[in-house]
């Protein structure tokens, strides 16, 4: 359901006394929640709330007196949506010959709006409408831009009008009495100028009238804006327009005023510091979902790929300087297909090979093709790479799960480890059949081809002599694979592996494993009716429950200089919590595993560079150093109670710190029956930041609050579980708190998270009673959903919250609350530019041309 939210402009002269310089005026706009319908009545609740804008005169005429001519009087209101207004208008004489959209609307009775959103910007709008509803709209970007002619047909407003009249039109024997018209402009229709403007903005705007007379073929012309000459355009001279907060216009009985909060105790960590942090790489340098980097030998450049668009593509190629303050990088090449990794052949420097592992077209319905090319880099300025170099080494059908990397291995051959090629659960059996590419470790011998082919066998590789297998393959047994490493020092192969329901996997890998997917996840069993390969099953070196990451980045072995403790460590991370980890393996055996940062990235990927650094890819948009953390900082005691938070006045009788905003959202996720109780809690004057789509973004210190409610006996819920989700440095924690069985505070769950099980009455049960297992997720839990793609929280958005809520005895729209308390800022040309993208790509547009 779509909330009109309506800001009333109550017309308030700042000076109305006649003197010897023209007076300015400034308007008032305040906001409602009352509905208006365009119908030319005005009758609604909303317009009683309106003030009155009737001193239009002819102000360039010093003598002009506002009794002779017809009355006037206007009415404004804004909402989120639309610019409203109403004017009733006297004239004894309708004339209207007008009967064309967009035709010369002046020259006969007609009334005009005028708006020019900013001082600092040429850019207004001119709007008309005449007594037979006719209407023009135009943009102009300047005003000596060009005139009407130019971009009548240019301007594309859909904005609504309705008419009233009190006479007849074109009939001159008769005496009319007026006529009065209503409408609405849409804000997002004003693109070109930022869109709605925000509380607290000031513009400038003008109500026009001309009133024409048959009798004598005049037209008199009047304005509520104190023209200093005969002409409308004169934007210079018209009255400002304040567009107020709702604060002044607050729903009965609720509060005005916003509670400051500063008792939070919610600050630090109850685990303990870990020993690594990110930093940003190349600040200045935009990036849009980086997928892959990788240093150009011979220069002081990186290559870069990127994943455009939808989960299909297209790809991206780029190449910038290695330089700190770099802020652009060049396109060498773009791809219809998407592309996962890449990888430089070892003679690159003569060469100038480069391998890109992708997948696609990204412009045709599946099915898909998995393909490893090879393109030529011109590595002479300007740069870039001919598309009509590729050359395609090998293809096969992959529609999911298609794999991402490749390397060169310290023998020369090329490997790429790829996925099972469908969706879900390895639906075509491909994990343990190795007649097939998929859930495979390719090697490949592409600088002695076979005649006729882009690549030949390695005479050892492991099935070249088994009937009926694919030569290519040199282990087996994957699900998604992402991202391969070899050891530059021991010649070991690394892989990570995005798991299916509840494991993520590490490997090392050797010729002819199996490394049994989808018999196994991981170690454990998947479905174990499902046809084995012709070798043994062989475990992970490392593998991770779902409660500690979902979607595992598979990274490097570094050797670097500049973090010596990790020298030897196996370094993989994970897409979804943003968490990083290291191992070490000697061969036979894990001798040491350790978590080592929690960021807010979406971890892509990991590469060593050659001065020492070890780079983070982050697919939200940036590249990081993995650094070591500050020795020095705080580190606070952590609430192990829920009443030593600084969030309750009272948790014995639930009762939150007046300051904490109640909310709801509109669509809950199911949570086994339970009733949910939510709070916003900002620190100090901290402000909620609206976002055309996902989360909002919030403050330093914010805490989202929600209790979790069974009713174990009819009639008496039981409070269970209270969970935090609290933005500290820059980065969101998820944490619970479980309640006593005296419902009077609630004790911190472990990292690790637990289950319990509840007693409920249940007259449907067995004996009248069943058990309930509640389960208290770990901290990594909560990040999966609450991740960077949903800019980390869920029910703090636009669509969720756009509902009422009641406040103090009274029902009054959330978002209209939160404005109106002064908490909420909105930066509503990022609304206007995500609307327009949307309706580019509705219209057929590809996502370049958006």
């Amino acid at each position: 359901m779509k909330i009109i939210l309506t800001l009333l402009i109550a017309a308030t002269f700042t000076t109305l006394c006649r003197a010897q310089t023209q007076p300015t005026f400034t308007f008032d706009c305040r906001f409602t929640d009352k509905p208006i319908t365009i119908d030319g009545k005005a009758d609604e609740d909303a317009w009683k709330q309106a003030a009155v804008i009737d001193n239009f005169r002819a102000w360039w005429k010093k003598d002009d007196d506002p009794k002779s001519h017809a009355a006037t009087k206007a009415r404004m209101l804004w909402d989120r949506d639309y610019f409203y207004f109403f004017v009733e208008m006297e004239d004894r004489d309708l004339i209207d010959d007008n009967f064309e959209h967009q035709g010369r609307l002046w020259l006969k009775d007609v009334f005009e709006i005028f708006f020019r959103p900013a001082d600092d910007k040429p850019a207004y709008y001119e709007f008309e409408v005449t007594p037979l509803n006719k209407t023009l709209e135009l943009y102009f970007p300047s005003r000596n831009s060009g005139g009407y002619d130019k971009y009548k047909d240019l301007t594309h407003i859909k904005w609504e009008t309705a008419v009233q009249l009190r006479g007849t039109v074109n009939k001159s024997d008769d005496r009319d009495e007026g006529w009065s018209v209503e409408g609405r402009i849409p804000w997002r229709d004003m693109a070109m100028t930022g869109g709605r403007p925000n509380v607290g903005e000031k513009w400038k705007f003008a109500f026009h009238r001309g009133d024409y007379s048959s009798a004598n073929k005049t037209d008199d012309l009047m304005s509520c804006a104190p023209l200093t000459k005969q002409e409308f355009h004169r934007y210079e001279d018209y009255p400002t327009v304040q567009f107020v907060g709702p604060q002044t216009s607050a729903a009965p009985g609720s509060s005005t005023k916003r509670i400051a909060w500063t008792g939070s105790h919610v600050v630090g960590s109850p685990d303990g510091p870990l020993p690594y942090t990110v930093t940003r790489a190349f600040a200045k340098l935009k990036l849009f979902q980086p997928l892959y980097v990788s240093e150009e030998p011979g220069s002081d450049a990186f290559f870069l790929l990127q994943h455009l668009g939808s989960w299909s593509g297209p790809g991206r190629l780029l190449r910038f300087k290695n330089d700190p303050n770099v802020d652009s990088a060049q396109t060498l090449l773009d791809m219809d297909r998407l592309a996962y990794g890449m990888t430089l052949h070892p003679d690159f420097v003569h060469n100038g090979y480069l391998y890109i592992i992708s997948n696609g077209p990204s412009s045709q319905p599946r099915p898909y093709k998995d393909r490893i090319s090879r393109f030529t880099v011109d590595r002479k300025p300007p740069y870039g790479i001919d598309p009509k170099s590729e050359q395609i080494i090998l293809e096969w059908d992959s529609n999911g799960h298609d794999g991402g990397d490749l390397a060169f291995g310290p023998d020369g051959y090329l490997y790429h480890a790829s996925g099972d090629g469908s969706a879900d659960s390895d639906a075509n059996l491909r994990g343990q059949d190795i007649t097939h590419l998929n859930s495979a470790m390719l090697r490949l011998d592409v600088d002695h081809p076979d005649a006729g082919k882009a690549y030949s066998i390695p005479k050892d590789n492991p099935f070249i002599n088994t009937p009926g297998a694919r030569p290519e393959i040199w282990a087996y047994g994957f699900r998604n694979p992402w991202r391969i490493a070899f050891d530059r020092f021991t010649g070991a192969l690394w892989v990570g592996q995005n798991g299916q329901d509840l494991w993520e996997e590490v490997y090392l890998v050797h010729k002819g494993e199996n490394y049994g997917w989808s018999v196994y996840e991981g170690s454990h069993p998947f479905n174990l009716n499902r046809a084995r390969g012709p070798t043994g099953i062989v475990f992970p070196v490392v593998e991770h429950p779902h409660s500690e990451m979902r979607s595992i980045s598979g990274g490097v072995v570094y050797y670097g200089s500049k973090l010596p403790q990790l020298r030897g460590a196996y370094i993989y991370g994970d897409w979804s919590t943003g968490r990083i980890w290291g191992v070490k393996h000697d061969g036979k055996q894990v001798t040491w595993h350790q978590e080592l940062a929690r960021t807010t990235l979406q971890i892509v990927g990991f590469r060593e560079t050659a001065a020492g650094d070890l780079l983070v890819v982050d697919q939200g948009g940036g590249l990081y150093y993995l650094t070591p953390a500050p020795t020095d900082a705080p580190h606070p005691s952590f609430p192990t109670k829920l009443s030593e938070t600084g969030l309750f006045r009272s948790t014995k009788d639930n009762i939150p710190d007046p300051a904490l905003i109640a909310y709801d959202v509109n669509a809950p996720l199911w949570s086994d029956g339970a009733a949910k109780e939510r709070f916003i809690a900002v620190p100090n004057d901290g402000k909620l930041e609206m976002t055309p789509t996902h989360g909002w973004n919030c403050p330093e210190g914010t805490v989202l609050v929600k209790t979790f409610s069974l009713e174990t006996q009819a009639g008496m819920p039981r409070r269970i579980e209270t969970r935090l989700l609290t933005k500290q440095l820059g980065q969101w924690v998820g944490y619970s708190y479980l309640w006593n069985d005296d419902q009077t505070d609630a004790t911190l769950v472990a990292a690790e998270g637990i289950d319990r099980d509840y007693s409920v009455r249940d007259a449907t049960a067995q004996g009248g009673e069943r058990t309930q297992r509640w389960h208290f997720p770990s901290r990594a839990e909560c990040m999966t959903c609450h991740s960077r793609a949903a800019n980390f929280v869920l029910g703090l958005s636009t669509l969720q919250l756009n509902r009422d809520h009641e406040y103090a005895g009274m029902r009054e729209n959330q978002l209209s609350h939160l404005e109106r308390l002064g908490m909420l800022s909105v930066d509503y040309g990022a609304h206007v530019r995500q609307w327009v993208l949307q309706q580019l790509r509705d219209s057929g547009k590809t996502f370049h041309e958006a």
